[in-house]
């Protein structure tokens, strides 16, 4: 890791210098409480003056909400062809938490199976981080995710007069070296920087107690009266899945030219929170009622991600919390958790 910090007087110089040279995606503003990851053609469209950014987060510039991924032709043979799409682009001012979301899922996306499209999207994405304000439904920091420590090319953190800068990529320190004005970071750099931290993280108001989830799961695990007061509310829409950076459950459809010689296989994102998910051949349904499908949901968001990568598959982003239509907060769930097993 290399530190830098930049003076903010020739920021907006090196902003610019990134747009007129890359496919630059950038927080800007939707509406009045809502901003996304669009592309940026001028600098006056980026705003990273933002709380919560996207609906749906970032991972979608890597794993589209709908791609091709093979494009065939049958004959007398079948002729099967990968169809790997990818370009160079910068995505600017992701925040930590999303940041850790996207390393997650680089986990996924090559432990058991190599995702080629997955994999060729991320290699070409530079990433510069940048701090963003936490929303009242954030908890990151008890999932350990309010701080990056990977994943990101380039990060910057703003303090009162210039940005601290942690390189973290060779790539990041060629773009620093050939568009932005930067010194060496000093000891006065870095007091800045801790004093900033520690005020930042002051700033999450919502705490979930997780350090004893991991076996308390268990124990409630059976406990249908537990579940049923959790889910009661549930519509069973999918919105949890479908805002979450770290859900990746998706849908593989044939989409078959009228010929009838020509066709796609199309992945689309799917939500196991919806009904239909669990339903297979037959008829029978291995996840029929809400209460099943979230206790799922819990356990892989919670626990089942600690035995295989060592770390939760939830950035405690707090986006499920502000979309779900009938308020269920995982945030207090993981609580009830913790006072049910205490009674």
């Amino acid at each position: 890791m290399l530190y830098k910090v930049m003076d903010k007087n020739v920021y907006q110089d090196f902003i610019k210098a990134l747009i007129s040279n890359y496919e630059f995606i950038g927080p800007a503003r939707k509406d009045r409480s809502v901003h996304d990851f669009v592309p940026i053609k001028n600098i006056s469209e980026l705003d990273t003056n933002y709380m919560r950014t996207t609906i749906p987060p970032a991972k979608k510039l890597l794993f589209y909400p709908t791609e091709k991924l093979v494009n065939y032709e049958v004959g007398k043979s079948i002729d099967v062809k990968p169809v790997v799409e990818s370009k160079e682009r910068i995505l600017f001012g992701i925040n930590a938490w999303d940041i850790n979301g996207m390393n997650f899922l680089d986990e996924l996306f090559t432990t058991d199976f190599i995702d080629e499209n997955y994999i060729s999207k991320r290699k070409n994405l530079m990433v510069i981080g940048m701090d963003s304000q936490p929303t009242e439904t954030n908890f990151s920091p008890s999932m350990g995710a309010d701080y990056a420590k990977s994943g990101f090319d380039i990060y910057l953190t703003e303090l009162k007069d210039k940005y601290f800068i942690r390189i973290g990529t060779a790539r990041g320190n060629e773009i620093i070296q050939k568009y932005a004005e930067v010194r060496n970071a000093t000891a006065e750099d870095f007091k800045d920087y801790d004093k900033y931290l520690d005020d930042y993280r002051m700033k999450f108001k919502l705490n979930v107690d997780i350090k004893n989830f991991y076996d308390n799961f268990e124990l409630i695990y059976n406990n249908e009266e537990f579940w049923k007061k959790v889910a009661k509310d549930c519509y069973s829409c999918g919105s949890c899945n479908l805002v979450c950076p770290t859900c990746f459950c998706f849908n593989i459809k044939d989409d078959m030219e009228l010929n009838l010689k020509e066709g796609n296989k199309i992945r689309e994102w799917d939500s196991c929170m919806i009904p239909e998910y669990g339903l297979v051949a037959g008829g029978h349904n291995f996840r029929p009622n809400k209460e099943n499908r979230l206790k799922q949901r819990y356990r892989c968001k919670l626990k089942t991600f600690i035995d295989k990568f060592g770390k939760y598959s939830c950035v405690g982003c707090g986006r499920c919390i502000e979309t779900c239509l009938a308020k269920i907060n995982i945030a207090e769930d993981i609580n009830s958790v913790k006072r049910e097993v205490s009674v």
